[in-house]
């Protein structure tokens, strides 16, 4: 590593070898602690520790289990399947409750509007009867 540095600026080098060795340490030292700095902000932007502790609790949890854990089976239409038919399931019953609903709503209004139209009807005689009184 210090060679390779070393051949990139080798005419400093064969004029000043100590030099050189010393920017090349504090060179490495400051690429270390800017690292170590990005590092550092990249865990608390995303909250890593807390969910490493979390991933370690889950882990922890796993060992006393018997029963396998859930794994991908590899064919990814089965795995989305076991977790969206549940959901489905639950959707279409609410579509059904919801078209029973409507199908309620809509007689009962078919049944106000024939009940309207009979009272239209029975008024529509009434008038012909009177005119025809009048008359």
């Amino acid at each position: 590593s210090y060679q390779r540095f070393v051949s990139c600026y080798r005419c400093f080098y064969k004029l000043q070898p100590q030099l050189t060795r010393s920017i090349y340490d504090q060179f490495i030292s400051q690429l270390q602690t800017s690292i170590k700095e990005e590092i550092q902000e990249v865990k608390n932007e995303g909250n890593l520790e807390a969910l490493f502790s979390l991933l370690d609790k889950i882990v922890e949890e796993a060992k006393d289990r018997e029963e396998p854990a859930w794994r991908p089976s590899g064919v990814p239409a089965q795995d989305v399947r076991s977790a969206l038919v549940p959901f489905l399931l639950r959707h279409r019953s609410h579509l059904r409750r919801a078209l029973h609903e409507r199908q309620h709503r809509s007689s009962s209004l078919a049944q106000d509007v024939l009940t309207g139209r009979d009272s239209i009807a029975e008024l529509q005689q009434r008038i012909q009867a009177r005119q025809q009184a009048w008359q």
